[in-house]
């Protein structure tokens, strides 16, 4: 009965086929005439409420509209046959457009690229039990830095008959348990007309502060089931923007622990990017001579050229501002404390922290202080707090007398960082100091830059979000296969702004087929190889381990040169053109070379052959071993 009803309302139905129907349903026509006046008196009352809607068809239909009703406008994917009722659905909707990738993880990652430079949660299918394990490495990196996705799959059943079928979970277990420790929820469902529902709750979950990955598989069967009908709900009516403020007693508190400090640090963290909350962290630093420092983020959260950016902060007695702090200030950063078993605060220190991430505050840092918040929200009432707190001139004094051991500390570190980097150009190998000066000087002010080069020099580029900075992103859970993947969905949601992806040599070969993805849809990405034919980041942790490897200079598995990989050929072969640079000298006309072939509407590689750095940069021993 609630179905004819919703048919009615939707005008799949006429008053007289609805009449008729009820009849027939066993109803007296005074009954079915009653119940229709009752339907409509309740449409009335939803005018101005919901713009819901009702629609008909397969469950396929039904996701795909409740899908686009949510605001999506790219579907990444890479298809299978579980799936195909929500593919047929696509056909003849051209305004939800389908990204291909050909492995499960690069769409993830393209989607993650997506959503961190649109700020709005994106959309990846996978095909069932294969694909959902497969996208695990790069659901793994969205998790980590709490990417807003809707990851959906289709599922077998394997309830109705068979336990033991294709593609299915094994007997005993769950689709949804593969991926559950990566995802805000990992949920199913096998009844057609709830699937906007269940769209809309992953939606609603993903994007609600801390965001990060909703998993939903769908039965193939409810998919493919026919004439189902449900409410199309759109995005405003069940998208939340949660932006609590902090109590006022603990902004004073915060506040009175600011002023009465006299070596303040703020770890700024993620929370401040996503937030939108850069220009008041830049702005309390400066009201109060703070010095701002980050970890490894996913985002660069304070500007990196600012005089009181001190890069890191190492905390302990160590001279101030690297350590020494008398009082240090989680900004919306993961917990201090990491994983080191001891106190990295100084003597007598204390410490508080902001966030809307709980679980990032107090793990294993003590605290004097913990607010729960929105990091904007927060950081607003803590500007005003402190300017209501103390008079400008103590205001002033306070700056004054903190500033100057910050902007020195930073100016130094600035001049001899950048002088170290010079007296490497012209080098042969090419130094990758060289290549990260050149190519900060190559791209536009406001590009954006998708990093996956670990040990690169990322130190010597600009990065900030004020006009003529750099956007910097990276994936701080490190799981190799994200750059490439996310450098196009970056451009996807951005294609007016310059988008490079800076790549290792290592971490290309877990994701190359994303060079087909660029040619098939005219992605003009600029892609720079830094190739050094060697797992650099492991080899550096293998040397410190200062163990049998070290003294022999032998790191098994770590050169990937013998053979040497052409990354210029293996793009080429995906219809994306490129260059190899061996010479310092040719850098700057590639790059020029490859940026303008971006503006030209084609994307492009450049592989640099560079040297390696580090503890066992000379070693090319590999065991070999022939099976001839």
């Amino acid at each position: 009965m609630r179905q004819l009803v919703h048919q009615y309302l939707a005008g799949a139905l006429s008053r007289r086929s609805f009449i008729a129907s009820l009849v027939g349903a066993g109803l007296t026509r005074a009954a079915a005439a009653s119940l229709l006046e009752a339907a409509e008196r309740g449409e009335q009352s939803r005018v101005g409420v919901s713009a819901g809607r009702m629609v008909s068809g397969t469950g396929g239909d039904l996701m795909a509209e409740q899908v686009q009703a949510a605001g999506v406008k790219f579907i990444f994917t890479n298809p299978g046959s579980y799936e195909v009722g929500f593919f047929d659905a696509l056909v003849d909707r051209p305004d939800l457009i389908l990204i291909e990738g050909l492995h499960e993880g690069l769409v993830v990652s393209m989607a993650d690229g997506f959503s961190r430079v649109s700020r709005q949660p994106a959309f990846v299918n996978v095909h069932a039990i294969a694909g959902t394990a497969q996208m695990a490495g790069q659901l793994y990196n969205a998790h980590r830095d709490g990417t807003p996705l809707v990851v959906t799959a289709g599922m077998a059943n394997i309830t109705t008959f068979s336990d033991d079928i294709a593609l299915g979970p094994v007997a005993g277990f769950h689709q949804t348990d593969i991926n559950r420790q990566f995802t805000k929820i990992s949920s199913d469902t096998t009844d057609a007309a709830s699937i906007p529902l269940h769209v809309r709750r992953a939606f609603k979950t993903a994007a609600s502060a801390p965001g990060g990955p909703v998993y939903l598989c769908v039965s193939s069967d409810a998919l493919e089931q026919q004439n189902v009908s449900a409410d199309i709900w759109p995005a405003d009516n069940f998208m939340m923007s949660v932006r609590p403020r902090p109590a006022r007693d603990q902004v004073e508190a915060l506040a009175k622990l600011l002023i009465e400090s006299a070596k303040p640090v703020a770890l700024m963290g993620d929370e401040v990017w996503k937030s939108g909350a850069q220009a008041e962290a830049v702005e309390l630093c400066d009201l109060l001579g703070i010095a701002a420092a980050s970890n490894l983020d996913a985002f660069q959260n304070f500007p990196t050229s600012h005089p009181f950016f001190i890069r890191d902060y190492i905390g302990g007695d160590d001279k101030y501002p690297l350590g020494g702090s008398d009082f240090v200030l989680q900004v919306g950063a993961r917990d201090w404390g990491g994983f080191a078993p001891w106190n990295r605060m100084a003597t007598g220190g204390r410490f508080a922290a902001i966030g809307m991430d709980a679980d990032w505050i107090g793990r294993t840092q003590a605290m004097n202080l913990g607010v729960v918040a929105d990091v904007k929200e927060t950081l607003r009432d803590l500007i005003a707090a402190v300017k209501a707190t103390a008079t400008p001139d103590r205001i002033g004094r306070l700056r004054d007398g903190r500033a100057n051991d910050i902007t020195q500390y930073s100016k130094a570190l600035a001049s001899m960082r950048m002088d170290a980097a010079r007296k490497t150009f012209g080098q042969s190998p090419i130094h990758p100091d060289q290549l990260a000066v050149e190519l900060d000087q190559a791209l536009d002010p406001n590009a954006i830059v998708v990093s996956e080069n670990f040990t690169g020099p990322n130190e010597l580029f600009q990065f900030g979000y004020r006009p003529g900075e750099k956007m910097w992103m990276m994936a701080s859970g490190t799981s190799l296969g994200w750059g490439i993947g996310a450098a196009i969905g970056a451009k996807i949601a951005s294609p007016d702004r310059q988008v490079v992806c800076s790549i290792g040599d290592g971490a290309v070969m877990y994701s190359a087929s994303g060079f087909w993805t660029m040619k098939r849809y005219d992605v003009p990405l600029l892609t720079v190889v830094w190739n050094n034919r060697n797992y650099q980041t492991v080899r550096n942790n293998f040397a410190y381990y200062n163990g049998r490897m070290k003294s022999t200079d032998r790191y098994p598995g770590l050169y990937i040169g013998n053979p040497d990989i052409d990354f210029v050929k293996l793009a080429e072969s995906q219809g994306v053109p490129g260059e190899r640079v061996t010479a310092a000298g040719g850098i700057r006309a590639a790059l020029a070379r490859g940026i303008r072939a971006t503006r030209d509407g084609t994307p492009y590689v450049i592989e640099v052959v560079i040297a390696r750095t580090g503890p066992g940069a000379g070693s090319t021993w590999y065991q070999k071993y022939s099976a001839k």
